[in-house]
């Protein structure tokens, strides 16, 4: 089974160009792929959706903690010197606060049913984000709408 960890951009892009109100049938899409297992995210990502963890709040069991495999990737991530870029970008954009970037890619890398998804882009500086840390270790990572698409999604 294919399974998705998305990232914090996602979440908050799904919020805020696409309220509850106006695309229910999104967010019961959505609500059900978290519900099956086809989609989670980590507790770090929950902790950056601080001003949104009301409409997050039911669903604080698909953030997760990694586990010991992740971890170590994680750390490998963290040391690399070919991902400084990536980490300075990360610890300047959070001021030491929650950062679930190098822990999405770490799911991604421990288990090869796992695609990231992330709204990250960046042309001035594209060794600073998810999809090129992803790239180097082989791990699938599409955007929100890919996502939508390679699960069927129709409205």
């Amino acid at each position: 089974m294919r399974k998705f960890v998305i990232d914090t951009s996602s979440l908050i892009d799904l919020e805020k160009y696409y309220p509850y109100n106006v695309f229910p049938s999104l967010w019961e899409f959505l609500f059900e792929m978290f519900d099956e297992g086809k989609l989670f995210s980590v507790n770090e990502a929950y902790e950056e959706l601080k001003d949104s963890q009301e409409v997050w709040k039911d669903y604080k069991k698909c953030f997760r903690d990694l586990t010991d495999e992740e971890t170590e990737y994680l750390s490998e991530i963290m040391t690399l010197d070919k991902f400084e870029s990536f980490r300075y970008r990360g610890f300047k954009k959070t001021n030491g606060g929650p950062w679930a970037d190098p822990y999405l890619v770490a799911c991604g890398i421990a288990d090869d049913s796992i695609t990231v998804v992330s709204q990250e882009s960046s042309r001035k500086h594209p060794h600073s984000i998810i999809p090129y840390v992803c790239g180097e270790y082989n791990v699938p990572c599409i955007k929100f709408l890919d996502f939508l698409k390679q699960n069927d999604f129709k409205l």
